[in-house]
């Protein structure tokens, strides 16, 4: 098991990602807002057009997991004590009951594009009118190489106090490139932006059996061993800023883009989210998000995703932090809390949690079945 998890990791590593797992450390404590966050080193991920809302040179990276044990809590606290019989009514009445492992690993480079100068006539101090030059960013590329992997495995009842489970597993590689472009109006500014992506996919289908007495095991499929598939991804984005309200839509995956394994193929379906911000008290934003669509998840216990998710941030000189919530509006996961702290753009460091507790293994002390965290910086220029 530890062999194929670590095997697992090191995919992550040589560069994979999916759909809109919650990429980079700021939005992911912030409980996955990104579309319409304008000073987000992950534009390129969550909305191409913000790269032009802020066109400053920008460097991030970020990693971490996060574990998930659905519908399980009677499974977790079993101790060898526990009657067979009444492991066996546990198993019979399991439903929706699915345990699973997330990581996200990603690097993302911004560099401003094309200046745009615009000449605008004022009065000197003698009451003179005076032509004066402004110059102003107003477009931005970025390349980044983004990192998600799932593994999802729904639990059934077997035979005695036997489990089955059924796990599917997926590792993508996306490295995009971007572009955006800001037009500026005085009823604000509209940004347009597009990301070009390649990807290269495995996935794995199977099944394996363990005792409830052992716990739930989350056995990982080797996924060097597997040959990939290739095919490239189309993002296209919009963001409306006016003064300090930000509103954006990004659409991902337009193109429908498909891998073949043995023999089955999956679909990457088009994913669809708005999001909002507003900006007050010069170091506040407040951001949500949400997908308009549902997708495939890929799950047995909950095939369909679509999550809602909020959060807020407070960036000063030298440190910053955020809090957020999220949610799948259609999984049985429940709630979601973040939290992230930021010192000196060096460190920063992200936790997760859910808001379901259990006793493992008759422990006196009741601790999150779902939790997860992230490490990485960002640096501005």
């Amino acid at each position: 098991m530890y062999k194929s998890f670590f095997s697992f990791l090191a995919c992550g590593v040589m560069g994979y990602s999916l759909g809109f797992a919650p990429m980079g450390n700021v939005s992911t404590s912030m409980g996955g807002a990104g579309v319409a966050l304008r000073n987000s080193a992950w534009g390129l991920y969550y909305n191409p057009a913000l790269l032009s809302s802020d066109p400053r040179s920008k460097f991030s990276f970020s990693g971490g997991l996060y574990l998930t044990r659905t519908n399980l809590n009677e499974i977790l606290e079993l101790d060898p004590q526990t009657d067979y019989t009444q492991v066996q009514e546990i198993l019979s009445n399991l439903k929706d009951s699915k345990a699973g492992i997330e990581t996200q690993l990603g690097v993302v480079a911004q560099i401003g594009g094309f200046v745009k100068t615009s000449v605008q006539t004022q009065e000197d101090e003698y009451g003179r009118l005076i032509s004066v030059s402004k110059e102003e960013q107003s477009s931005a590329f970025a390349i980044g190489a983004f990192a998600s992997s799932i593994v999802d495995i729904s639990i059934s009842g077997g035979s005695g106090s036997n489990y089955k489970a059924s796990s599917f597993g997926i590792v993508l590689m996306e490295i995009p490139v971007g572009y955006a472009y800001k037009l500026g109006t005085e009823f604000g500014d509209f940004n347009f932006g597009v990301a070009m992506k390649y990807l290269r996919a495995v996935f794995d289908h199977s099944s394996y059996g363990g005792n409830a007495y052992n716990g739930i095991e989350i056995s990982m499929p080797n996924f060097l061993t597997m040959s990939p598939s290739q095919n490239f991804g189309i993002d296209l984005g919009f963001l409306y800023s006016y003064a300090d309200f930000h509103i954006g839509v990004t659409a991902k995956n337009i193109n429908c883009p498909t891998f073949k394994g043995s023999g089955e193929k999956i679909q990457l379906d088009p994913q669809l989210r708005l999001g909002m911000s507003y900006e007050f008290a010069e170091h506040y934003v407040v951001a949500m998000d949400i997908d308009l669509l549902p997708y495939d998840s890929y799950s047995v216990a909950a095939p369909k995703s679509q999550y809602f998710g909020i959060g807020i941030m407070g960036d000063y000189t030298k440190f910053d932090f955020r809090f957020g919530i999220s949610a799948d509006m259609l999984g049985k996961d429940g709630a979601k809390i973040s939290a992230g702290f930021n010192a000196f753009g060096i460190l920063d460091i992200v936790g997760e949690m859910g808001t379901n507790f259990a006793k493992f293994k008759g422990s006196k002390l009741a601790t999150p079945t779902n939790f997860g965290f992230k490490i990485g910086s960002t640096f501005t220029f």
